[in-house]
């Protein structure tokens, strides 16, 4: 009987130190395990680094102006559209191919290089220089022909109005007879209307009535203006005696 009661005894005990030694065990396990890793948020960017300004894209090319053109009128000189342009005659002839500043003709295009010439580009070394096609192809320069030369021609069919007629020729340089008048002693008097007469060329002024064209103008009489032997007067619109001519 005792020795049972020790057997009790000792296993009990057994169990409990077992149990013990398991429970240590857990607890020992437990503390040695690394502990999870703590998961620190990114930082925020800075004040500084937010007021940074970002660089500043690249600004577009600007785009070249537009190029102009001006029409010569009659009148017209090359210092006089330099001036309204606000450019130099220098670039305004070399823009145009021109040599003489003094030669200009009606109806002339000249290219105006407002803001002047463009620089030209030297070529990179050993590279051949590009190919540049012309923006536009140079007009012809008329032939110097000195001051204009108008003189009253031929009066044919005097007396006649059907066939009364006054040539007026130029022999000189491009002329604007706008405001010119043929006139005799008694009050005759003839005004040209706007027409330019170019070196070499001729306008006929008729009595009767018709439609003008620009070498033929009609004054629209009932009757004839010029009588044999008196004298028609060509003055210019300022009333300068241009020429004088005898009716045959």
């Amino acid at each position: 009987m005792r020795t049972r009661t020790w057997a009790i005894v000792i296993t009990v005990n057994i169990i409990v130190s077992a149990a013990v030694m398991l429970t240590v065990l857990f607890l020992w396990d437990r503390v040695q395990q690394p502990a999870a890793p703590t998961l620190v948020p990114a930082p925020l960017a800075t004040e500084e680094a937010a007021s940074t300004p970002h660089a500043p894209a690249a600004a577009a090319p600007t785009p070249p102006p537009a190029q102009l053109v001006y029409t010569v009128q009659a009148g017209d000189a090359l210092g006089v559209i330099a001036q309204a342009y606000d450019v130099s005659i220098e670039d305004l002839m070399v823009a145009n191919g021109i040599t003489d500043p003094n030669m200009l003709y009606v109806g002339q295009v000249l290219i105006i290089p407002v803001g002047g010439l463009a620089a030209p580009t030297a070529a990179a070394p050993f590279e051949s220089s590009p190919i540049v096609t012309p923006l536009f192809t140079p007009l012809p320069t008329l032939t110097p022909s000195g001051p204009p030369l108008v003189e009253i021609g031929q009066v044919l069919g005097c007396g006649d109005l059907a066939t009364e007629v006054v040539i007026v020729h130029n022999q000189g340089g491009v002329a604007s007879l706008e405001g010119w008048t043929l006139s005799d002693v008694e009050g005759n008097t003839f005004t040209f209307p706007a027409l330019t007469i170019f070196t070499g060329a001729q306008v006929r002024v008729h009595s009767t009535v018709g439609s003008n064209t620009p070498g033929d103008l009609y004054w629209g009489r009932t009757e004839p203006a010029w009588n044999g032997g008196e004298l028609i007067t060509l003055r210019d619109a300022a009333g300068n005696v241009v020429h004088t001519y005898i009716v045959p």
